[in-house]
């Protein structure tokens, strides 16, 4: 492998030596509001007392993808609020968003990572610090004069952006020094100072049992055309690699990227990295080979199953659970589509089948029987990907935008593009999801020992709580008993987890769903189970109802709960509150269960209808209602599948 990637089994005493000298250097600068770190050393997490463990598990709620001013896009859209403003956010308290709005969330948030851009960590540093020569480099003036001349703020993060994204990815030599992406650049140096800066910001904000903060970043692949490769890489804690090795440095190609956390998080370090935004992967976010073409390889397929258990499958820009049309009928996948399918000779900007998650999850089935591991074995979670420092700030009648200063107001965010250069307008966006995990309790190993085992669960930005778990031998009535929960974990196996092998007596799987609404939400309308599954080569999908509100019940035929009759008043968003229930539950069996079949199966929970947040802004401002986007939303959550695998290909 190239010299970058050959130089990752140097010695660590002296890297980190070398590390810490440079960053007491930089620390006094207090480059982009950043707090000083005596000597380059990280804090310590605090040493309180841990909360007690409850076996039956807890939910809690959280944002893995929040971009602070440390991201250069999101400085380059006038957020100057850093991460430890995210934190202070996060945890409840109100913060001053880019724009002037005061805003604070109303309930806080359980845990959250702040993952800035690997990219630009050293760019914006150094074009930051007067006392480098990059200062008074014309590209460091641009990107500081976008503080108030925003019109170049695309200009400056699109031209800094073709340079990482070329083929081979280079950096900016006016501020690196050098444009190679080794170890030499000026630019990997200053991002080693920066993590260690980010580290010590999580630290400051741990409150174990009340407030979890992991490490992380954003690693940021992409394509010349805006298509994203994109991952969250989110630590366990205590131990991590001491550089970021960014997707500059792996020349944005992904099967770099778990090579390195393979060699450089070992030990006591753990680590995950979670795709996002498939929807935007052009057709290779996804695919059945590997992103450069070549075909994939059982080590490779290995080393990426280990690393990705998660994938986020909602969020601002878009959804990514599937797409009306591309290998689905299911009339609920047309909900917050940013794309619609791609037209012959279209390859950007487009949707395409392989690039969402129900899709690859009936791939993964058919790759499983090819290589023995299954890529694409994805629990679920969902976040914001806010750009202005606002993490879970998802409530659809009190949205401040999620793009700095460019959709701080109802006006922006009903008319105006991101970015000139990006080419879908804001009023097409969300205000993106949360994710859930059922852990013993809030601290960071149980946070992330939930997400590892992806006993996880996205929700579209309310706080729905939903429960899957499947078994073999549970009794027909489980969800109507008063201990449940320790039955199915007893008796069977949580979301995110593989059947048992078939006992040769059961026919079909059983299996206990449970939801409860937000209370700052509308009503449950219906529980779903979504199975997919694989027949030799050929793979397919089934959605059926399984538990109606209002005393109503699936039809035989078509699966489907009668509406329910739930209404939303445009004029005043008043929404239907004597229509769905507060909890739905019941034990489900797959009617056609085949033993020989590899299959899956998740849950989707739907809430009844309320009004979108354009809806709600265009109110506030007296406007039309606008007449691109729906004017009620569904929101939803769904829990990570279950896998079914026949007993013979386990042997």
């Amino acid at each position: 492998m190239e010299k970058s990637i050959r130089t990752f089994e140097t010695n660590y005493a002296r890297k980190l030596a070398t590390s810490r000298l440079l960053f007491a250097m930089i620390a006094v600068l207090s480059l982009f509001q950043f707090s000083s770190v005596a000597a380059g050393q990280k804090s310590d997490p605090p040493q309180t007392a841990r909360p007690a463990a409850s076996p039956l598990r807890n939910a809690y709620f959280g944002d893995l993808h929040v971009h602070t001013s440390y991201s250069l896009d999101a400085y380059t859209l006038d957020n100057r609020n850093d991460p430890r403003s995210a934190y202070r956010f996060g945890r409840g308290e109100e913060v001053v968003l880019p724009g002037g709005n005061k805003s604070k969330l109303r309930v806080p948030l359980d845990f959250m990572a702040v993952t800035d851009h690997d990219v630009w960590l050293g760019e914006v540093s150094l074009c930051l610090d007067k006392s480098d020569a990059a200062y008074d480099k014309p590209v460091c003036k641009a990107l500081r004069a976008t503080d108030t001349d925003q019109s170049s703020a695309g200009k400056v993060m699109f031209g800094l952006a073709a340079t990482f994204m070329s083929k081979p990815a280079k950096r900016n030599a006016d501020i690196c020094g050098i444009a190679e992406a080794t170890e030499a650049s000026k630019c990997f140096q200053r991002a080693k100072s920066v993590w260690l800066q980010i580290q010590k910001n999580a630290d400051d904000f741990y409150q174990p049992g009340k407030f979890t903060t992991l490490y992380g970043y954003e690693w940021s692949a992409g394509f010349e055309r805006m298509g994203m490769l994109h991952r969250n890489v989110i630590f366990r804690g205590g131990k991590v690699p001491e550089s970021v090795y960014s997707a500059v440095e792996l020349n944005n190609t992904p099967e770099r990227l778990w090579e390195w956390l393979q060699r450089d998080c070992t030990g006591e370090c753990q680590v995950i990295s979670i795709p996002h935004n498939t929807n935007f992967g052009w057709g290779v976010a996804l695919d059945t080979k590997n992103s450069d073409g070549t075909p994939f390889t059982t080590e490779g397929l290995e080393r990426r199953a280990k690393t990705e258990p998660l994938i986020e499958i909602h969020q601002v820009k878009g959804n990514s659970e599937c797409s009306p049309g591309l290998g689905t009928d299911d009339e609920q996948c047309n909900f917050e589509q940013l794309f619609k399918p791609c037209k012959q000779g279209e390859d950007a900007f487009c949707a395409v089948a392989k690039d969402y998650v129900r899709n690859a999850l009936k791939t993964g089935l058919v790759l499983e029987q090819q290589y023995g591991v299954n890529p694409f074995k994805y629990g679920f979670i969902a976040d914001t990907d806010t750009h202005s420092s606002a993490p879970g700030s998802t409530e659809e009648d009190a949205w401040n935008g999620a793009g700095g200063v460019s959709d701080a107001t109802p006006q922006g965010r009903l008319a105006s593009n991101v970015f000139d250069e990006f080419p879908v307008k804001t009023l097409a966006f969300n205000p993106g999801g949360l994710a859930g995990v059922w852990a013993e309790q809030n601290t960071r190993e149980a946070i992330f020992d939930a997400l590892k085992r992806r006993e996880t669960f996205a929700t579209s930005g309310t706080r729905v709580r939903v429960r899957f778990f499947g078994g073999w031998n549970y009794a027909r009535d489980l969800d109507k008993r008063h201990d449940a929960i320790a039955q199915a974990y007893k008796g069977g196996v949580p979301m995110g987890a593989d059947l048992p092998s078939r006992p040769a007596a059961n026919v079909a799987p059983r299996f206990f769903l449970w939801a409860t609404k937000d209370p700052n939400s509308a009503n449950l309308q219906r529980l779903q189970v979504i199975k997919g599954w694989a027949e030799g080569a050929q793979t397919f999908e089934q959605v059926y109802d399984v538990a109606c509100s209002d005393g109503l019940k699936p039809d035989a035929k078509t699966h489907r709960c009668p509406d329910n009759a739930a209404s939303v008043n445009l004029t005043d968003c008043s929404y239907s509150s004597a229509k769905g229930a507060a909890e739905l539950s019941t034990t489900w069996s797959d009617p056609e269960f085949k033993p020989e079949d590899r299959a899956f199966y998740y849950v989707r929970v739907l809430e009844n209808p309320t009004c979108r947040w354009s809806t709600y802004d265009a109110h506030k401002i007296n406007a039309p209602l606008p007449a691109d986007v729906p004017s009620t939303v569904q929101e939803r959550a769904w829990s990570s599948p279950i896998w079914y695998e026949p007993s013979s290909s386990k042997q």
